[in-house]
């Protein structure tokens, strides 16, 4: 179940109303760059991305893992001699930090290697099954990659979004596809985050229209790679009802979201 989340991620992302990347802005002293903030995104009349609006709601699944992560550390570590309890939990923390940092490394190095492929560029060998076990998957769907990470701007609703693919089905189905990456275990299902179908669901009102969604014409599909279970693949479909009621709660979303930052950032000029 999701919650309200009481801050955004620190990964914020923004886009100007021409679909341009603006996540980073100079700092005032002119000594490099910091992460684009609410304030920013008013004065330049910025675009939250998709995922930073699905930030105002916290996201059970993934909080439950990072949770576990903290309490192995703390199962295999123990406070040294003369260690406080509240420098010990620091530490804790900041070391169950790391497994999140590898598998977001990870699961960037697996991504970009698809992409790769579908570019005709070369692919690392340790990386080769998990992309071949994305490309049978897609010759097995017969789908056609008609755009691929590819920037979506939503000026009437006010959000914008890189889009991983764009994608036909074997019969013309419009469909869209995120890529995810996952810590898998071995005879257990993916189970999709929340959050997830909303994703899909902005990105394909925005690429195929509020209307086809409407008239539920729109497919979707998260694709979860496995990171550890090297050719594991997963896909959760999302059918066109379901594309539907994702893109309603999105738009629910959206409002809570405008709410807490005190910032509308639809239909700018």
């Amino acid at each position: 179940m999701a919650v309200l989340a009481k801050q955004a991620s620190a990964s914020s992302h923004w886009y100007t109303p021409k679909g341009r990347p603006a996540h980073r802005q100079p700092k005032a002293n002119g000594d490099g760059e910091r992460p684009t903030n609410v304030r920013d995104a008013r004065r330049l009349k910025l675009l939250p991305s998709v995922t930073t609006v699905l930030n105002a709601l916290g996201k059970s699944g993934l909080v439950n893992w990072q949770l576990e992560q903290v309490g192995l550390v703390a199962f295999d570590s123990r406070p040294t001699d003369g260690e406080s309890r509240e420098y010990y939990a620091k530490r804790v923390v900041g070391a169950s930090k790391e497994t999140t940092d590898d598998a977001a490394t990870a699961g960037s190095a697996i991504h970009a290697a698809i992409e790769a492929f579908y570019d005709k560029q070369e692919v690392p060998d340790d990386l080769l099954p998990y992309v071949s076990a994305v490309e049978a998957w897609r010759e097995s769907k017969g789908l056609t990659f008609i755009e691929r990470e590819t920037i979506l701007v939503n000026r009437e609703r006010g959000y914008a979004g890189m889009c991983d693919v764009v994608a036909l089905g074997s019969q013309g189905q419009q469909t869209v596809i995120d890529w995810k990456t996952r810590k898998t275990i071995e005879g257990k299902p993916v189970r999709s985050y929340e959050t997830e179908a909303m994703q899909v669901a902005a990105y394909a009102a925005t690429r195929w229209g509020e209307e086809e969604i409407l008239k539920r014409r729109v497919y979707g599909a998260n694709v979860y790679v496995s990171r550890n279970e090297v050719g594991r693949v997963e896909v959760r479909a999302w059918m066109p009802e379901e594309v539907f009621e994702a893109y309603q709660a999105f738009l629910s979303c959206h409002q809570i979201w405008r709410y807490v930052k005190g910032y509308d950032p639809r239909s700018q000029d």
